[in-house]
C-alpha cells in the first residue's frame, strides 16, 4: 500500500541524512588528526633517538672519526690496553697496625676498633659530671658497661609462643624480690602504671616486630605504651607486684579471668603472696565492685575498700544517687550480709557524689577532714594587683573515706617519682621495646630505693629525689666488689691519697706531667732490686732455675705490649712497678699510654 509523503517528512529525512553524513565526515577528520598526531610523535621519537646516537658527532671532531673533543676533553679511539694503566697499582693486602697472634680474642679486636680517645672522653665526662672524689670511673668498669649493652641486644623479640619473653623474667624477678624483701603495712594499694612507648607496635606474619600490645589511657601523663597492673604498700608507697597487661585475648586465659573478669582477677593474682594476712586492699574504679570484695575475702582472706563507678552490679548505685544529701560532706550508708560477711555501700557528698564499697572500717566522722586547697584575693575590691592568698577548705568525711584517700594515691606518687622526677624513659633513647620496659622496671627500683631510704633509714638526711639520685649514681660508679678489684688501675686507686680539688683539669694535668716521668732502666728501680733479692734468698727460689725478674713488663694501661719503661712516681708511691709504654712507640693518630695514665691520675685528683 502506497501513501503520499508530505513535504515535512521529506525535509526531515533529508536533514537526518545530512546530519549522518556530517558526523561521518567529522569522525573521519578526527581520525585523520589522530593519525597525524601519532605520526608526528613517532617522528619526534625517531629524531630524538637519532640525535642520541649521533651525539658524539655533534661535538668537535675536526674531521677525525677516531677523535672527539667534549668540553675541552679529547678522547681518541684505542685498541685493547695490555699494560696497567698509569703504571703498577698498590699490591699489598689489607693489614692491621696492631700486632695480633694466634691467641688473639674477640676482645682484642674490640679494643682495636673502639677509639681510645672516645673511651677517655667518656671516662672524663662521667667523672666530671658526677664530681668523683676518691673512686673515679676507670677503663675496666667502662668495658663492663659495654659488655652489658651488647648482652642486652642478644634477646630476641620475635617469639611466637611468648612475645613478652624478653621482659617477663625481669617482671618475675621484681616480684620475687619484693616478696622476700619487704613486709607491707596494713594497707595494699592497687592501680595502673604506664611504661611509655612511642615506637612500633605491630605484627608481621605472626612475628612481633614492635611492642606486642600497646595500651592507650588518655588521662595518664604518659598514656601510650605498656600498661602494668601494680600493687604497692599504702604506708611506704613501695611497689610490691607487677603484672603486664598483654592484651584482651591473652589476659582472658589468666587465672581467675574466666570466673571474675579482668579487674577482679588481676587483683587476685597481685595479692596472692599476702593471702590470709587480713590486710586491707584499696583500689579505684578499675578494680572496685561488690564482686571484687567478695572474691578477696573468699580466695585471699583480705578486706577491701574501693571507689565504685561503672561496675555497680548488685550495688545500690541508683539509691545512693537519689538520696537527699543536705550539705557537702554528708554521707549515707547501706549494709548487706552476704554469706555471713558484712559489706557496706557508702555515698559521700563531695563536690560530686562518690560511692564506695567496703568490707572494713567505719562510717563515723573521721578525725582528719578532707582539705581542699583554694585561692582568693587578699583584697576583694582589687582583683588585678592584690596578692593571691592560699587557704584550705575543710570538708567532713567518714572514716572509710579517709582510709581510702589516705592510701589510694600510693602508686600515683610512685609514678610521679619515676616519670616526673627520674625520667629515665626519656633520657634512655631506644627503639627496642624490651629495653624501654627494662628502663621502666629499672626506674621503679630506683624510686623504691628512694622511698625505702626515706621511710626506713634511722638517720636518713632530708633529701630530695634528685639529691638521692645523685648520691646513688656516685656510689654505683664507685662500687667495687672482689671480682672487680683487679688490674693496675684498681691498685692505683686503692693506694693513691686523693682529695677533691676545684682546679681545672688542664692545670692538674700539667702538674702531674712534671712529676710523673718515665724511667727506662728498670734494673736500677729499688722495687725491682728488692723483689730480685727476695727471689734469690727464697729457699723455694731454686725451682726458678736461677731466673730473675724480667726487665720488661706488660703495660699497665693497654695490657698488650711489653715495655721497660715505668712511672717512677707511681712506683715509689705504691711500692710496685707501674710499667707504661714508651710514648715514642705510639703510632701517629693514637693516644699514648702515658697520656692516658696521666689523665687517669688527674681525674682521680
Amino acid at each position: 500500500m502506497l501513501r503520499a509523503v508530505s513535504q515535512e517528512e521529506e525535509d526531515s529525512c533529508s536533514s537526518n541524512t545530512s546530519s549522518d553524513e556530517s558526523s561521518t565526515s567529522d569522525n573521519d577528520e578526527m581520525r585523520e588528526v589522530d593519525e597525524d598526531g601519532a605520526s608526528r610523535r613517532a617522528s619526534d621519537v625517531s629524531e630524538r633517538r637519532t640525535n642520541w646516537d649521533n651525539r658524539d658527532t655533534a661535538a668537535e671532531s675536526n674531521g677525525d672519526d677516531d677523535r672527539v673533543v667534549l668540553d675541552g676533553v679529547e678522547w681518541r679511539k684505542m685498541g685493547d690496553v695490555t699494560v696497567e694503566l698509569n703504571g703498577p697499582a698498590y699490591q699489598r693486602k689489607a693489614a692491621l697496625y696492631h700486632p695480633l697472634h694466634e691467641r688473639s680474642t674477640e676482645l682484642d679486636f674490640w679494643k682495636m676498633m673502639m677509639p681510645a680517645d672516645l673511651m677517655r672522653n667518656i671516662i672524663e665526662a662521667t667523672n666530671l659530671h658526677t664530681e668523683m672524689a676518691q673512686k673515679p670511673l676507670d677503663y675496666e668498669q667502662l668495658q663492663h658497661f659495654f659488655g652489658i649493652l651488647l648482652a642486652m641486644t642478644l634477646a630476641s623479640g620475635e617469639l611466637a609462643d611468648d612475645p613478652w619473653l624478653p621482659i617477663r623474667s625481669a617482671v618475675d624477678s621484681f616480684n620475687r624480690n619484693r616478696r622476700g624483701g619487704i613486709s607491707p603495712g596494713v594497707t595494699l594499694c592497687a592501680d595502673e602504671s604506664m611504661g611509655s612507648w612511642r615506637g612500633l607496635a605491630a605484627k608481621v606474619d605472626d612475628a612481633v616486630v614492635g611492642l606486642p600490645h600497646v595500651t592507650k589511657i588518655a588521662r595518664k601523663p604518659e598514656g601510650v605504651g605498656t600498661e602494668y597492673r601494680t600493687l604497692s604498700c599504702g604506708e611506704t608507697k613501695i611497689m610490691l607486684q607487677l603484672e603486664i597487661q598483654e592484651g584482651k585475648v591473652p589476659m582472658q586465659g589468666k587465672e581467675y579471668a574466666k570466673d571474675y573478669g579482668s579487674g577482679t582477677s588481676s587483683l587476685l593474682r597481685l595479692t596472692r603472696y599476702w593471702s590470709g594476712s587480713d590486710r586491707t586492699v584499696v583500689a579505684d574504679s578499675a578494680f572496685a565492685s561488690l564482686k571484687t570484695a567478695e572474691a578477696l575475702h573468699k580466695h585471699r582472706g583480705l578486706r577491701f575498700i574501693g571507689l565504685v563507678k561503672t561496675a555497680h552490679k548488685r550495688f545500690p548505685k541508683a539509691w545512693l544517687q537519689k538520696y537527699p544529701y543536705t550539705n557537702r560532706g554528708d554521707h549515707c550508708v547501706l549494709q548487706a550480709n552476704i554469706d555471713g560477711r558484712q559489706y557496706m555501700a557508702v555515698g559521700w557528698n563531695d563536690k560530686k557524689l562518690k560511692m564506695f564499697i567496703s568490707s572494713t572500717s567505719r562510717t563515723t566522722e573521721a578525725l582528719c577532714p578532707a582539705y581542699k586547697k583554694r585561692f582568693r584575693q587578699s583584697t576583694p575590691e582589687d582583683r588585678t594587683s592584690a596578692p593571691c592568698v592560699v587557704f584550705y577548705k575543710e570538708v567532713k568525711r567518714p572514716a572509710v573515706v579517709e582510709a581510702y584517700f589516705d592510701n589510694a594515691n600510693a602508686i600515683d606518687v610512685h609514678n610521679h617519682l619515676r616519670q616526673g622526677g627520674l625520667e629515665l624513659e626519656r633520657h634512655w633513647k631506644t627503639q627496642t621495646w624490651w629495653h624501654r620496659n627494662f628502663a621502666t622496671i629499672f626506674g621503679m627500683c630506683e624510686s623504691d630505693a628512694y622511698l625505702a631510704f626515706r621511710y626506713f633509714h634511722p638517720l636518713a638526711p632530708i633529701l630530695s629525689h634528685r639529691e638521692f639520685t645523685e648520691r646513688l649514681s656516685l656510689q654505683l660508679l664507685t662500687y667495687k666488689s672482689s671480682f672487680h678489684d683487679t688490674g693496675p688501675s684498681a691498685r692505683l686507686r686503692k693506694h693513691m691519697p686523693v682529695a677533691p680539688t676545684e682546679q681545672p683539669l688542664q692545670t692538674v694535668v700539667a702538674k702531674i706531667m712534671s712529676s710523673h716521668t718515665l724511667k727506662t732502666n728498670m734494673r736500677e728501680c729499688p722495687v725491682f732490686q728488692y723483689k730480685r733479692q727476695r727471689l734469690e734468698q727464697d729457699e723455694e727460689g731454686t725451682s726458678h732455675n736461677g731466673r730473675v725478674p724480667s726487665v720488661q713488663r706488660k703495660c699497665s694501661v693497654c695490657c698488650e705490649r711489653k715495655t721497660a719503661y715505668y712511672c717512677d712516681e707511681c712506683t715509689q708511691l705504691h711500692e710496685e712497678i707501674v710499667p707504661i709504654c714508651n710514648p715514642g712507640s705510639t703510632k701517629p693518630g693514637f693516644t699514648s699510654c702515658l697520656a692516658f695514665h696521666i689523665d687517669q691520675v688527674a681525674i682521680a685528683l
